[in-house]
């Protein structure tokens, strides 16, 4: 790994290797061995996601995913043989704070119905009532609905109806009937189900967020069905998707707007279904109405606890609920 600005070399280890000048300018006196890359202290995976942190005194990954494991199984992992990504990545730079979509992806169902009101079909309005929002604990936030691949007639939903006794053979049926989910794993991981997409919030300063993207496919579909989530993919949740233009425009004015003297003076209500949440022996965490802002207030609640604390010790740990009830 070379620096394209100085040219310092490393090797795959990490190791520094290579120091331009290093005899005339640094006169041999530079101690390579202190100056290699920093590790990352920890790398696991769940079902071929993988974490890593820089903090060797982080929790294990399973202990920090909580009862966010068992849904993570519905895009990873939904008939037991994995899943591939599909198409390469997409990247992209928006004028937004990364809060923004890790919050909208976290728990926001309420702006589906207005926001993509004319790219969505009458009989998909969230306000239905179908669903659920679910705050899994540790700052990990989803929403499962059931029934709205139905609505579609297609090879790629077909294969997702002829493959529902397979998944729930595999998952159980609370989470093979709930395959639509919209989820963040706190604080900057998302998913998307209904189209897919698993994706990267990377910071880049307040007002600005890098996207990493892909395509997340069962390993075993077919060749056509695979093609055919890909091109669901750029369609909707990509730079130029239907969805991802309705959103990156929300969420660029909302930091402008917010970054104003008044703006920043006056709070916001995120108070949407408080005191209405409960537990589902199903679904473990908290559970609340189809729309609800419970998810947002477990994850800025969260994110206050990161920016509080000192160290790990300060922050506690959710464990997952036991395992009979996951399976």
């Amino acid at each position: 790994f070379t620096c394209a600005y100085h040219g310092w070399t490393y090797g795959n280890d990490g190791k520094l290797i290579g120091v331009p000048n290093f005899q005339d300018a640094y006169f041999e006196q530079l101690d390579m061995e202190q100056w290699g890359l920093v590790p990352v202290s920890q790398v696991d995976s769940y079902k071929g996601l993988i974490f890593g942190t820089f903090d060797p005194a982080a929790p294990a990954l399973l202990d920090y995913l909580g009862n966010m494991a068992y849904y993570l199984d519905v895009v990873a992992d939904r008939l037991g043989d994995g899943s591939e990504v599909i198409g390469g990545i997409h990247k992209w730079i928006m004028p937004c704070n990364w809060k923004f979509p890790a919050d909208n992806f976290d728990g926001d169902s309420y702006h589906v119905g207005w926001s993509h009101l004319t790219a969505l079909k009458p009989e998909l309005t969230i306000a239905s009532g179908i669903g659920r929002q679910v705050y899994a604990g540790n700052g990990h936030g989803l929403g499962m609905f059931p029934g709205i691949l139905d609505a579609y007639e297609n090879d790629v939903y077909r294969y997702e109806r002829e493959m529902r006794p397979a998944m729930e053979a595999h998952m159980g049926k609370a989470r093979a009937e709930n395959q639509y989910v919209h989820g963040t794993v706190f604080p900057n991981f998302s998913i998307l189900t209904f189209e897919r997409t698993v994706r990267v919030w990377h910071p880049r300063g307040p007002d600005k967020v890098e996207t990493w993207s892909w395509c997340i496919v069962d390993k075993s579909a077919p060749q056509n069905v695979k093609d055919g989530y890909r091109k669901i993919t750029e369609w909707t949740f990509s730079p130029s998707g239907l969805f991802e233009q309705d959103d990156m425009e929300n969420w660029q004015f909302c930091t402008a707007t917010g970054r104003g003297v008044m703006t920043r003076q006056i709070p916001q209500y995120i108070g949407m279904g408080k005191g209405h949440e409960h537990a589902d022996e199903d679904f473990p965490g908290e559970v609340g109405y189809t729309i609800s802002e419970q998810n947002q207030r477990g994850w800025y609640g969260r994110w206050r606890q990161f920016m509080s604390a000192n160290s790990w010790k300060d922050i506690p740990v959710e464990k997952a609920a036991p395992i009979a009830q996951q399976q």
